[in-house]
């Protein structure tokens, strides 16, 4: 390739002129800029709607929608209240749901108890029939020798043991409704220890500002709650580990409106120290590197009006922040630094020249700019990439981060010049004072020999031998599934290679406290936290659903149950045949008198006479306060109106592969066409969908994976097609790719190695780094092509590498102290990647621009040779630059 191909364009040269000439009205511009946009800074907010951050076309978004407008939102905000004295634990809870009720601007609803004296009475049409028949054998048995036993005239010649009413069994078989015994009007566990509240706040679990204040706000009333009348001095404590007594209730919240907080607060609690410790690291390594404070300064300074911009950008683009896009800020001074070390670093060389100020200035924009340029438009269009995500949060952050690189890019190749271009108008010596000077590296060695990469071609071998076998740990050559939730023995890690853990609890902190009560309430209650919903317009397509879900157990094997306004009504087999029973039933008992009873038996002897009454019903024989849980409330809209079936999981839903599983059988629900008793079509075959937290995560897991996936080979075409436009040369892009695409290879197999996975959060990171990755070849080759040795080329430009991929690396080390697991694995991915992409860059890419400047050597040579014994044709020949 021809050195003329790497002649500075001539707008290049124009635009470094100008930032010399007039480096006054350049600051000014800027800013002027930097003024509207710290205005437009201080108006954006953040929409902690995470509901609007996916396609509103989705039909998971659609359904979740229709939910929301019908019952008020999905899932529900926890209370767990817990102590050892189930009188104190009843009082307490009636009291706070007095109190929940009565706040009409935040509460929509609070379910602690409902009354079971319709399921009571009306149990027996419910039970199999078999089952009914065996009871009454029992029960008849046992009254029989009560009442004999009754009679003052018994009298036994032989002493017998009473008949013993043994009913357990039967009892626990039918002493439920769903998971919900009959037992108690109260959500009360099995071991009376625990009374779970739900509540229905006036909006939806994705707002989570809303959800957030509502909480605090319940808090302060609970701690209040013993100076309140009827208390009885207890003490309200919120603990999840604590066993109330009389006097003291622990709580605690969970539950989807819980949970979803938890995460974004541990996130957004977590970034507040990161940055801190990332902006220190940041500031110690530029210091280092540059062993003066004034360019530190210059560049710090100039990144931060850069990011400043970008927000007013935002501002006026989108208008506001989302739960994403929140850390853009961080994340542009993290990766926009670069742009100004690689400036200082070029201006120090050239004035080390001994170059004038202003020729330093000039010629440090000029070289140092193209690169610099390209390694903009390649890390904006990385980052452009995630544009195209269905995910709201990925496609905006994409945008404005794409944006953003390219803004402080070019801004810091503008503020810094100016700076020392007034620097350099004040005193032509000032600009070499303030950030220091770097005399050109030595060409040759002490003994006069050129200064050269030892033994290019052994690094290259060694180098393929390593990377290949990282490459080979990285691959999965088994089709055993290798365990997530142990550790595992090196062999393991080598056949699995690297694995994806769909587990979302090894995302969040540990020993989350709403998620370890989750946990608890699964145990206690038997249950899982929340259900989600299948949304019917008629009560016959809700028995149709009902039917379909609760006939074919395995076809549904992820469904716990469901719950229905039908399973308030008994099967009519079932209950006309249980009916008929009753009634017999009923009149072999007419004569027995319960009083005649012993005393301890009598109340359950009435109301065993009152389930003799019990007679068929169907869906409109359920109570209002049954019938009203699955309705839409009053004000829902008119397309809305209809009926809910909930289904829960059997499945643990953090795990991610079993929560698909879960969101797969639920959202293709079949029905057969419904037909009146004259024949005529009321509800045609369809396929219903279910609602809730659980399909909505199912989809954005979904969307991560493929756009993840996608995003990499879009990122891959794009570096390729860029570097080839820059170099005009496939072998000098491929050459300068060479840090990214090894370095990455290194990483995955570093991974599996260390038993690290790829997860839900730190996939993004790998567009990212291919983005970021690219600076590290295209500064070194450039530097190469200007005709340095690569030794040279090392030598000065290595440093500004090496500095600009520590600081993004110490910005993301400061991941590492987060409490989020999530954060963390983001963290320690992408410090593996960058520092295995600059050593790289120190080996395996010095060793071949080593073999180019060889090659070309020769090349030259040959030429040489050849002009020396070709005959003179009066022109001398001028030695090009091979590719």
């Amino acid at each position: 390739m021809s050195d003329s191909i790497h002649k500075p364009p001539r707008l290049a040269l124009a635009y470094a002129s100008l930032l010399v000439r007039r480096p006054g009205l350049v600051l000014l511009v800027i800013l002027a800029l930097f003024a509207v946009c710290l205005w437009g800074t201080t108006k954006l907010t953040i929409n902690s709607n995470q509901l609007d951050l996916i396609d509103q076309d989705l039909p998971e978004v659609k359904e979740v929608k229709r939910i929301i407008d019908m019952i008020g939102g999905s899932g529900h905000l926890m209370l767990a209240l817990r102590g050892d004295d189930e009188a104190t634990l009843k009082k307490v809870a009636d009291n706070l749901g007095a109190q929940l009720l009565a706040d009409k601007q935040n509460v929509r609803s609070v379910t602690w108890k409902l009354p079971v004296e319709f399921i009571q009475q009306n149990m027996a049409l419910f039970i199999k029939t078999e089952d009914l028949v065996e009871g009454k054998r029992r029960i008849m048995a046992f009254l029989k020798d009560q009442l004999r036993r009754a009679n003052p005239f018994f009298i036994e010649i032989q002493k017998t043991e009473p008949v013993k009413l043994e009913m357990t069994d039967l009892v626990n078989k039918y002493g439920s409704v769903g998971k919900k015994s009959i037992r108690d009007d109260y959500n009360i566990s099995n071991d009376k220890k625990m009374i779970m509240m739900l509540i229905k706040p006036m909006w939806d679990s994705n707002e989570l500002g809303k959800s957030r204040a509502y909480i605090e706000e319940l808090r302060q009333k609970l701690a209040a709650y013993s100076t309140q009348p009827g208390s009885d001095g207890v003490k309200l404590v919120e603990d999840y580990e604590l066993m109330g007594n009389k006097q003291t209730v622990a709580y605690g919240f969970t539950g989807s409106y819980k949970t979803a907080v938890d995460d974004s607060y541990a996130i957004e609690e977590s970034l507040q120290p990161v940055t801190l410790v990332a902006f220190a690291a940041i500031f110690i390594i530029t210091i280092l590197a540059f062993r003066k404070l004034v360019p530190t300064i210059i560049v710090a300074s100039g990144t931060v009006v850069g990011t400043i911009i970008t927000m007013g950008f935002t501002y006026v683009t989108v208008g506001e922040l989302n739960m994403i896009t929140s850390i853009l800020g961080g994340l542009l001074m993290g990766f926009g630094i670069d742009y100004g070390i690689h400036f200082i670093f070029r201006t120090r060389l050239e004035l080390g020249q001994g170059k004038r100020y202003d020729q330093a200035i000039r010629d440090a924009v000029v070289n140092a700019g193209r690169p610099a340029l390209v390694a903009a438009v390649v890390t904006s269009g990385s980052f452009f990439v995630l544009v195209v995500s269905e995910f709201r949060g990925f496609s905006q952050f994409g945008f404005l981060a794409g944006f953003g690189t390219f803004i402080i890019g070019v801004l810091l190749f503008a503020w810094s010049p100016a700076l020392l271009s007034i620097a350099g108008r004040i005193n032509p010596e000032l600009p070499r004072k303030l950030i220091g000077e770097m005399k050109p590296p030595a060409l040759n060695s002490k003994t006069g020999k050129e200064l050269r990469v030892p033994r290019p071609g052994l690094v290259l071998g060694i180098s393929t031998v390593v990377v290949l076998a990282l490459c080979a740990c990285a691959i999965n050559w088994t089709s055993e599934e290798i365990p997530l939730d142990r550790p595992t023995t090196l062999w393991e890690r080598i056949k699995g290679g690297v694995r994806f853990n769909y587990n979302s609890r090894a995302l969040i902190p540990e020993g989350q406290p709403s998620v370890r009560l989750q946990d608890e309430i699964t145990k206690r209650f038997n249950i899982s936290a929340d259900p989600i919903a299948v949304y019917s317009k008629t009560l016959e397509e809700a028995k149709a659903i009902y039917e379909e879900l609760t006939q074919h157990p395995d076809k549904y094997n992820t469904v716990d149950q469901v719950v229905s306004i039908y399973t308030f009504v008994p099967p009519p087999e079932t209950a006309a045949a249980n009916a008929k029973i009753l009634q017999e039933w009923k009149e072999e008992l007419k004569d027995i008198d319960v009083n005649a009873l012993p005393p301890e038996t009598q109340d359950k002897a009435a109301l065993f006479m009152k389930m003799l009454e019990a007679r068929p019903f169907d869906v409109h024989g359920v109570p209002a306060n049954y019938r009203e849980q699955f309705v839409h409330l009053p004000e829902t809209k008119p397309e809305n109106h209809g009926y809910l079936t909930f289904i829960y999981p059997a499945v643990d839903l953090w795990d991610g592969k079993k929560m698909l599983d879960f969101a797969d059988q639920t959202s293709s629900i079949p029905t057969p066409e419904i037909k009146d008793a004259s024949g005529k079509v009321i509800a045609p075959a369809q396929i219903h969908r279910a609602a809730g937290a659980a399909p909505l995560f199912a989809r954005l897991a979904r969307i991560v994976l493929a756009d993840g996936k996608l995003a990499v080979f879009l990122v891959t075409l794009w570096i390729l097609f860029m570097h080839f436009l820059d170099f005009r040369s496939v072998s000098l892009a491929l050459a300068s790719v060479i840090p990214l695409t090894v370095g990455l290879a290194m990483m995955l197999g570093i991974m599996s190695l260390a038993d690290i996975h790829l997860n839900f959060m730190n996939i993004i990171i790998l567009p990212i780094l291919l983005g970021f990755g690219v600076s590290h070849g295209l500064y070194l080759l450039h530097r190469f092509l200007e005709g340095t040795s690569p030794m040279v080329a090392l030598r000065s430009v290595g440093a500004a590498v090496a500095s600009s991929t520590l600081t993004t690396a110490a910005g993301f080390a400061a991941l590492l102290v987060a409490s989020h697991n999530g954060l963390k694995s983001m963290g320690l991915v992408a410090c593996i990647g960058l520092l295995t992409t600059l050593i790289v860059s120190f080996t395996v890419l010095a060793a071949v621009m080593q073999v180019m400047w060889d090659r070309r050597a020769r090349q030259r040579a040959a030429s040489a040779s050849d002009s020396s014994s070709a005959p003179s044709t009066g022109k001398s020949d001028t030695p090009e630059h091979a590719a």
